[in-house]
């Protein structure tokens, strides 16, 4: 009586199936366990490639793959109640992550315009403000850091350096309904020490200065200087602790 015999070369039917399984190249509505939706290129199993990828909570990208992160170019949206499309973000990703130079526009009105690292602002970019403000600078994780420009609605702007969001370090801060221009040093949005100029636009201002500032006319200011008790019970190299962010 014949004995059946195993073939070395026997492959089981679940690896068969498994294999069968895997999706390659272009599918059409792919959904998860939770009801999301894909449609697009994959590979080995994995989105890469083009694909639109439509959440079951109405979250909608489309544009490139890559192992099955978004990573290329592409554009995130989310559905409104009338069943529409508002865009949340478009431009380049690394990893899932806006990543590169890229659009953000906020729920509030905010538009971002600038470059991103992992998911933050991080760069030189623009934000325009719901308020009508401007912002034209440097980012460091979400906030402002180094040099910068800030417009506020009336006109009047500051240009200088920026830490964590706020002023600090050398700036100039412009007075346009006034036609005057503050120099000087900022700590923590406030200005400790500087001096006031007038611009070369303050006739053309709409409330400027009855008199322009006259230049300094201080005489005898060395005799004075060293006669002064401040100045003599200085040590060589004492700084004052508020101009540390203006020095270097």
């Amino acid at each position: 009586m014949p004995f059946y015999r195993k073939p070395r070369n026997f492959t089981p039917l679940s690896t068969v199936s498994d294999k069968k399984a895997i999706k390659n190249h272009l599918h059409h509505s792919i959904f998860t366990s939770r009801f999301d939706k894909f449609v697009g290129d994959w590979k080995n199993d994995l989105k890469h490639g083009k694909g639109l990828f439509l959440t079951i909570g109405g979250k909608l990208y489309e544009g490139d793959w890559y192992n099955g992160y978004r990573h290329g170019y592409g554009t995130l949206s989310y559905r409104l109640p009338n069943r529409t499309f508002y865009m949340q973000y478009r431009g380049e990703w690394i990893k899932g992550k806006p990543e590169g130079v890229g659009w953000w526009y906020y729920e509030n009105g905010d538009i971002y315009f600038g470059y991103w690292k992992r998911g933050y602002r991080n760069g030189f970019g623009k934000m325009w403000y719901n308020d009508g403000t401007l912002y034209v600078g440097y980012w460091r994780l979400n906030k402002k850091d180094g040099l910068g420009m800030f417009v506020q609605a009336n006109g009047n702007r500051y240009e200088g350096h920026w830490d964590s969001d706020k002023k600090n370090g050398l700036g100039r801060f412009y007075h346009m309904s006034t036609g005057q221009m503050q120099e000087g040093c900022w700590l923590d949005n406030i200005c400790v020490k500087s001096k006031m100029l007038d611009i070369n636009v303050r006739q053309f201002c709409n409330l400027p200065t009855q008199y322009p500032i006259p230049p300094e006319t201080l005489q005898d200011s060395i005799m004075l200087l060293e006669e002064s008790e401040l100045w003599l019970s200085l040590t060589l190299g004492d700084i004052d602790s508020k101009l540390k962010h203006c020095i270097g």
